[in-house]
């Protein structure tokens, strides 16, 4: 399934976030780090039509809380607003 956000949309593929540490504690779901990154899958355009400067397969820092998380074939993504896309690393 092909899906192509509208607008200055991105959808991220979430970073999962380490459960237990490299020694073997297990850390609960409310004392994780929620790091905010994961992997671009695809990318809206801007208003006037010219593409984002950015590609399915960059790794993200994103920001915000107007992302909308979504469950699609069985995969958690977000869409994030491009304006809370923080970094690209590289």
């Amino acid at each position: 399934m092909a899906i192509v956000p509208i607008g200055e949309r991105v959808l991220i593929r979430p970073k999962e976030a380490e459960e237990v540490t490299k020694s073997g504690i297990y850390i609960p779901e409310t004392a994780q780090e929620k790091k905010k990154e994961g992997t671009v899958i695809a990318i809206g355009t801007k208003d006037d039509g010219k593409p984002l400067p950015l590609k399915a397969g960059d790794h993200v820092i994103y920001g915000g809380y107007s992302a909308d998380k979504v469950e699609i074939d069985n995969e958690n993504y977000v869409f994030v607003p491009f304006k809370d896309v923080l970094a690209k690393i590289e």
